[in-house]
């Protein structure tokens, strides 16, 4: 297994950590809210803003892992009714522009994390957030991304284990 492949690995690894523990915690930091603005009468000036941030982790950090896994939603009507070696065809096209899209959402996300770091914009609430926190996700999900798509495109293992399950 080759360095960017097991970097990858390590990578995927940590996504999964990070989202298990975002939806452990984002469940509870929903029911402390709730519960504080209507039982007690007393509503958190944090709950709504670490909330989206930890959705925005949800969001963009598994791209990748969906990607490296051939996870993603997608609709497979006419796929479906081409033969394996069309099938084969799609998927590389698809991976290209999936990796096209992600090289354009870290170039912009590294653009936006960059600028909110050198204006030092910090969120528009008590908590005053380092923007460039959150910002930083979008760009550091779509090179997981890129990574992940380059990374089944050239990898004829992968190629091969893809043509079979859909094939």
């Amino acid at each position: 297994m080759g360095i960017i492949a097991r970097a990858t690995q390590c990578a995927n690894k940590c996504v999964v950590g990070l989202g298990v523990a975002a939806l452990g915690v984002l469940p509870l930091i929903v029911f402390y809210d709730v519960a504080a603005r209507y039982v007690f009468n007393a509503p958190t000036i944090w709950a709504t803003e670490i909330s989206i941030y930890l959705l925005q982790l949800l969001v963009f950090l598994p791209m990748g892992l969906l990607t490296s896994q051939n996870e993603h939603i997608r609709s497979t009507l006419l796929v479906d009714r081409l033969p394996p070696r069309a099938r084969g065809v799609l998927y590389r096209v698809s991976l290209v522009l999936i990796a096209l899209l992600a090289a354009c959402i870290a170039w912009l996300g590294w653009k936006l994390t960059a600028h909110s770091w050198q204006q030092s914009q910090v969120s528009a609430t008590l908590l005053a957030v380092p923007l460039w926190l959150p910002h930083a996700l979008i760009p550091l999900g779509g090179l997981l991304l890129l990574i992940s798509a380059a990374g089944a495109l050239v990898d004829p293992i992968e190629r091969t284990r893809h043509d079979r399950t859909q094939g």
